[in-house]
């Protein structure tokens, strides 16, 4: 109701209440429900609240006296010494106490003040409040918890490495490990399809579903032939080029092309640099002037942009971050190309049309410029869970190759390949889109605005239940570029709701300090890649707020629920969306919070997407597997 009103009303009624008029308009309308909510509270106290009340005060008294003079002395000068450091350094304290890093810096050397007085006296514990993170602070538990992780990892060791995979016979030791360490037991339709294709370099499009494993169907064919020309000792060995729409994509990848891949060949691009340079992470947009080669690195993982930008610089930099002449022999000498998510990457247009594009994409100019420089003569791998003629033509056009001469496709569903050529005339439709294992609810909510969906969305997630052995939900809130909702404000509104656990933001929970191999490690941690680390492991919850745009190819591992709020764009972003949970056979639910005009929208889309969506109400997510 406080959303419908304009901002100056709402300024007003806090006025009268003597509340803080600063924020956007849902802060506002968030501090006068809490307030409403408050006072509601007060009304409601049973008669006899006036004894507990005056019960609480005499024990709060009696423990104030009960701390000396000596005490409250010691208290402020702690307390002094934390509040003249810089809010950054305090929060870094907090973060390693496993405390609260929000709110004001007082509040910061409050917390950490009460910290310290509870270590050294253990008998003001009782009058403090609970200052700590929703986190396991248990030992016991923490021990037990630390057993099972060192069983498992032990379990996972015994292994043995796989000597064959998908038609590779001689698998290198790294790659065996790994795939061993991560549960394998057999490759899946799509790696069946592709990888001996790609492993004789074949050039092809991969059409499968989210969570198939399209990831490790690219990738294992060049990392094998990595570990072939190290053994070779080849330093004429081409290099690879992996292009990805988004940053978050580009570390997913690199993570687990590097476990598969010889030392120190993986280079992961997050901002312009150097391609051949032998450390990005310390050069910066300037680059380093290296020999031809680079050292090791072979394998170069990025955003398109990222990479697109390192090679021909933006217009504002004095020159391009990787010299022109390694920026030709780079591209000349590309072996492999691989555009994850390609319908992302091109500019692919529903229908003919002559119509100039006024810019092509970054992906665009990248792929063109290695088909002119190398002749055509390098393999290129795309990936994505919808192709389309549309898709063809579009890819043709940037490799300058006639439109049935694009790469041929290649389905999960199918044991042999569909060449595009034999099939120019007839539509590919979408992959299975999304997972079987993936119930699909719609939660209609009076109203569209961002305020009701909002406010909607919140109640869902603080109502998730457990999952049934006990463990809490690990849940993923995106929000449709319709919602008209930032992730910031999200994650605030969500917080005054009371979510829990803590909301976070997907890109601050992924954010480090700037360089390549922590961005990697951090995005494990997250997304609890099963390639060579134990981060899957743990039983924590979370919930993760996103927008529509940054989860295309993501992988969360553990993922049980995804909240989308509002209705997303269209049948393929939704499959994409979708696709986040209920991967590797697993079950997951998707709920999407909408208005009653946005759901009968979404049920137009269950004959194309193959789905039901199930009417949800409140009383009924308590129940949700």
């Amino acid at each position: 109701s406080y959303m419908d009103q304009t901002v100056n009303a709402l300024k007003e009624e806090l006025a009268s209440r003597g509340l803080t008029k600063s924020g956007v308009k849902s802060d506002l309308a968030l501090r006068l429900m809490q307030h409403d909510m408050e006072q509601q509270l007060a009304q409601n106290l049973p008669a006899d609240n006036d004894d507990i009340t005056s019960e609480t005060s005499s024990n709060e008294a009696k423990a104030q006296a009960e701390e000396s003079e000596e005490l409250q002395e010691e208290r402020q000068n702690i307390y002094q010494s934390y509040i003249v450091q810089p809010s950054n350094s305090l929060k870094v304290l907090l973060k390693s106490k496993r405390l609260k890093k929000t709110g004001r810096k007082p509040d910061l050397a409050k917390r950490l003040t009460d910290y310290d007085m509870e270590l050294k006296y253990p008998h003001l514990r009782d009058t403090q409040t609970d200052f700590k993170d929703d986190v396991e602070t248990d030992p016991k538990k923490v021990r037990e918890d630390e057993i099972a992780r060192a069983k498992r990892r032990e379990e996972m060791e015994a292994r043995e490495p796989f000597i064959e995979f998908a038609g590779i016979e001689g698998l290198s030791y790294a790659a065996g490990k790994a795939l061993a360490m991560a549960g394998f037991e057999a490759p899946s339709a799509i790696q069946s399809a592709v990888i001996p294709m790609a492993s004789m370099g074949e050039s092809v499009i991969m059409h499968a579903e989210t969570g198939s494993g399209k990831t490790l169907a690219y990738l294992l064919p060049i990392t094998e032939q990595l570990w072939k020309d190290e053994r070779l000792d080849n330093t004429n060995s081409k290099f690879g080029i992996i292009l990805t729409p988004t940053r978050e994509l580009a570390a997913q990848v690199a993570g687990v092309a590097s476990v598969l891949s010889p030392l120190n060949s993986v280079k992961l691009i997050t901002t312009p640099t150097n391609l051949l340079s032998k450390n990005n992470a310390e050069d910066g947009i300037d680059g380093g002037k290296v020999e031809k080669g680079g050292g090791n690195v072979r394998l170069i993982v990025g955003s398109a942009k990222a990479i697109m930008v390192s090679l021909y610089g933006d217009g504002k930099m004095p020159a391009p971050p990787t010299p022109k002449p390694l920026a030709k022999y780079f591209l000349s000498n590309v072996g492999w190309m691989v555009m994850d998510e390609v319908d992302r990457l091109l500019d692919v247009k529903k229908g003919r049309t002559t119509k100039k594009k006024k810019h092509e994409k970054p992906a665009a100019i990248v792929a063109a410029a290695v088909a002119r420089l190398t002749l055509g003569n390098f393999q290129i791998i795309a990936a994505s869970a919808t192709v389309g003629r549309p898709l063809r033509r579009e890819l043709a056009r940037v490799l300058g190759l006639p439109s049935k001469e694009c790469p041929q496709v290649v389905r999960e569903d199918e044991s042999t390949t569909s060449s595009s050529t034999a099939n120019d005339d007839k539509h590919i439709g979408r992959a299975v889109t999304i997972p079987m294992g993936v119930n699909n609810f719609v939660f209609p909510c009076d109203g569209g605005t961002s305020g009701s969906l909002l406010t909607s969305a919140a109640f869902v997630a603080k109502a998730l239940p457990p999952k049934k052995d006990g463990t809490p939900r690990r849940a993923l809130l995106v929000l449709s570029k319709g919602s008209g909702l930032t992730v910031h404000n999200t994650v605030g509104a969500l917080g005054h709701f009371g979510v829990t656990p803590k909301p976070v933001a997907l890109l601050d929970a992924l954010e480090v300090d700037g360089t390549p191999d922590r961005l990697i490690a951090v995005h494990r941690e997250v997304s609890g890649s099963s390639f060579g680390v134990d981060a899957s492991e743990s039983n924590e919850g979370y919930v993760l707020v996103t927008s529509e745009d940054n989860i295309r190819g993501l992988h969360l591992d553990g993922l049980d629920t995804v909240i989308v709020v509002g209705r997303p764009e269209g049948p393929d972003e939704y499959s994409h969306v979708a696709g986040r949970t209920g991967r590797a056979g697993q079950e997951g639910n998707v709920i999407n919070v909408v208005s009653f005009e946005q759901a009968a929208a979404l049920t137009s889309w269950e004959k194309m997407l193959m789905v039901d969506f199930v009417p949800l109400e409140m009383s009924q997510i308590s129940k949700l597997n």
